[in-house]
């Protein structure tokens, strides 16, 4: 096996494992709020977005909470969560690389701030402007999306502060960079 090779065979292999471990941290039961619930999964998605590039960082994000939610049968959220997760989680990636590498926790929280953001509007959105055109109840409309924010917004900032401590608190992201354990490919002209 070549270098060429071997490179695609690592990014494959990370990218299934991060999106095996958003479907399992799924299961994990979530902790309950007084506005809702806290999911594990979204301080993987970050973990994930932290660590990889934007492609393996989307697939890791939307399958991840995809496959989760058609496990648990809500195939109707499971395309939601495909496009939210999966745009978040590139975000956070691309503006890693974009970002300075100097003082790359500074810009690792901004980023995340950022794909939290994603979530927390790309979910209004859909409560409050998509989601009557296909369902009814007292769980669509405007009333519904603006008293779910408060319980999304506690969910990204642990999300974050998960993700932020595992990869960079415990040193996670450079463990793995020391140990060549995180695959570093280039998508385009010059990349795999």
């Amino acid at each position: 096996m070549n270098k060429k090779q071997a490179s695609v065979t690592k990014w494959i292999a990370v990218t299934a494992l991060l999106t095996a471990l958003v479907v399992v941290t799924g299961y994990i039961p979530p902790a309950p709020l007084p506005v809702g619930r806290i999911y594990w999964c979204d301080a993987m998605i970050f973990l994930a977005a932290f660590l990889v590039d934007p492609v393996s960082a989307f697939i890791v994000g939307g399958v991840g909470t995809f496959l989760y939610d058609i496990l648990i049968g809500d195939a109707v959220m499971a395309v939601v969560s495909f496009v939210i997760h999966g745009v978040q989680a590139a975000a956070v990636s691309a503006l890693l690389i974009v970002f300075p590498k100097k003082r790359e926790v500074l810009w690792a929280a901004v980023s995340a701030v950022i794909g939290g953001l994603i979530v927390i509007g790309g979910y209004f959105l859909w409560r409050w402007a998509i989601s009557p055109l296909f369902l009814s109840g007292d769980k669509v409309g405007l009333a519904y999306a603006i008293s779910k924010i408060p319980a999304n917004v506690i969910q990204e900032i642990v999300g974050i502060a998960v993700g932020m401590i595992i990869v960079y608190a415990l040193r996670l992201k450079s463990i793995l960079n020391q140990n060549n354990l995180i695959p570093h490919i280039r998508f385009g002209k010059q990349g795999a």
